[in-house]
């Protein structure tokens, strides 16, 4: 079966249609990443200790060692009328809705068991198995989701230009999912378990039409398919000795890392250094809305340096914002007076002011918003560090392809989302378990009974600075990144010369 002719852009329609999807994704994918860890480890959520969760998640994690290498395997060899990849995203997409729904919304009360001797929280076996459940609904739809979208295009940029409406939707999902705290903030509701509850809800309406017209607008074309299919085991070797596509998995390992340091540990720096958990909401939604903002102006940079000197630079303004965390948390609330909330809408009329001041009185403003202006500058190259290297991780398919003949986008793809939800998990166990080493107790009080000033200092660092550090790991990496728009011309060229030479003359046959 040879691959059809893609010499013609993509529409506008179609990649819209295919990065839909990732909106109601991202509209839980917040409450996964940041509010998971305060749903069940914080006092006002479910009351679980934060090292016992976080450890819960990585293990949770070990069955993505089986499922992502088998599904994307699978994925690259289906045939079906409707193509290889689009039955697993209809296969996955109700699992993974159920999944959401139960980890987020439990049908029932948790209490204390006893079993074997033991006595333990019936918590934390719910939160594994539900975790579980959703972490394979994920895999079934995810992983032949991304490959779909990698096959979509041969040319260099416009693939970029694809991961970027995905971003783009999965940026729009997350800011409207930061932006649902803030507003149930100012309706009277500010735990993490109502956040959830609405996000939740609305991913369940919203998924299976966007992923329904995703099936039925955007084609999936026809691929060419080696003669002799390769076994999983020489199939999974063959990739590992792509060299451009180790270099972006160690890369991307170091950076999820870091991520998932920094999203684990978001809600309970800002409840428990800043003093201002009620306000979290409020945070999140300028943070978001600083990524969506800035991905075309990644995206105009990448076509002019390259996607991998993109990337260095979007770690570099990364770094150099994550660096003022910890020098706000020492610093004493009466420099950032003039960032109080009330001073900073004084321009508002005096009714409107009036109620703004009632709204904020007793709390300490200032230190939060000076902060949330810090996080949008950081924030800006978050959407950089999502579809650049995802860009990059469909062009290296193109060396697999000259190599093997197939277009195996299913196996490159599984091991990526093997590493990145590995690198995720350990993420999370390293912050959480490293910040209990340091002394820090997500369950105390933050008024009436603070933590150490060296615990709340540890979770500051943890939370900004050594994340940071994690993410540098890239940039020798990146530097000599081989794989330019220049290279990956010559190799296409050379695929199609290979494709061409292998075709029958039809003349000769006749």
């Amino acid at each position: 079966m040879t691959r059809q002719d893609q010499s013609s852009s993509l529409s506008k329609r179609v990649l819209a249609s295919y990065g839909a999807p990732a909106f109601p994704l991202a509209l839980v994918g917040l409450p996964m990443a940041v509010y998971l860890p305060a749903v069940y480890a914080d006092a006002d959520g479910f009351g679980l200790t934060l090292g016992a969760v976080g450890l819960i998640l990585t293990l949770s994690r070990l069955t993505d060692v089986i499922t992502d290498p088998l599904i994307g395997f699978i994925s690259d060899r289906l045939k079906t009328r409707w193509g290889r990849r689009k039955p697993f995203i209809l296969l996955g997409t109700p699992l993974y809705a159920l999944g959401i729904w139960l980890l987020f919304v439990p049908p029932v009360e948790f209490t204390e068991v006893q079993l074997w001797g033991l006595s333990f929280n019936s918590g934390y076996p719910y939160l594994f198995v539900m975790v579980t459940l959703v972490y394979l609904g994920s895999t079934i739809k995810d992983l032949p989701y991304v490959a779909w979208g990698a096959e979509l295009s041969q040319n260099y940029n416009e693939r970029t230009l694809v991961t970027s409406w995905r971003e783009g939707f999965s940026v729009a999902g997350s800011l409207l999912s930061a932006f649902t705290p803030a507003l149930l903030l100012f309706a009277g509701y500010v735990k993490p378990t109502d956040a959830v509850y609405f996000l939740s809800v609305a991913m369940c309406i919203v998924m299976p039409i966007v992923v329904l017209n995703a099936l039925i607008v955007v084609p999936e074309y026809p691929v060419l398919v080696a003669t002799k299919k390769m076994p999983l085991k020489e199939s999974l070797r063959v990739v590992l000795k792509n060299e451009p596509y180790v270099l972006l998995i160690v890369i991307f390992v170091f950076s999820t890392l870091g991520s998932a340091m920094t999203n684990s540990l978001s809600f309970f720096f800002v409840k428990h250094v800043l003093l201002a958990g009620d306000l979290y909401g409020l945070y999140l939604a300028p943070y978001f809305l600083s990524q969506i903002l800035a991905i075309p102006l990644w995206f105009g940079l990448s076509r002019r340096v390259g996607k991998h000197r993109a990337t260095m630079i979007a770690i570099g303004w990364y770094a150099l914002w994550s660096c003022f965390i910890p020098l706000i948390a020492l610093a004493p609330n009466l420099w950032f007076d003039a960032f109080e909330i009330p001073v900073v809408l004084s321009f508002l009329p005096d009714d409107w002011h009036a109620v703004v001041a009632a709204r904020f009185a007793d709390m300490e403003t200032g230190k939060f918003l000076f902060f949330i202006v810090i996080m949008c500058l950081k924030g800006s190259a978050i959407g950089a560090l999502a579809a650049l290297p995802a860009a990059m991780a469909a062009d290296v398919i193109d060396l697999d392809t000259l190599e093997t003949g197939e277009k195996r986008a299913g196996a490159y793809f599984s091991i990526w989302s093997m590493t990145r939800k590995a690198s995720y998990a350990v993420g999370i166990t390293l912050g959480t378990g490293t910040a209990v080493l340091v002394g820090f107790d997500s369950l105390t009080d933050p008024i009436l009974a603070p933590n150490t000033p060296s615990a709340l200092l540890w979770l500051a660092c943890l939370y900004s600075v050594i994340p940071a550090v994690f993410k540098f790991v890239a940039m020798p990496l990146l530097w000599r990144y081989p794989l330019t728009e220049a290279r990956l011309t010559e190799i296409q060229a050379e695929i199609q010369n290979t494709r061409a030479s292998s075709t029958p003359n039809s003349s000769s046959s006749a």
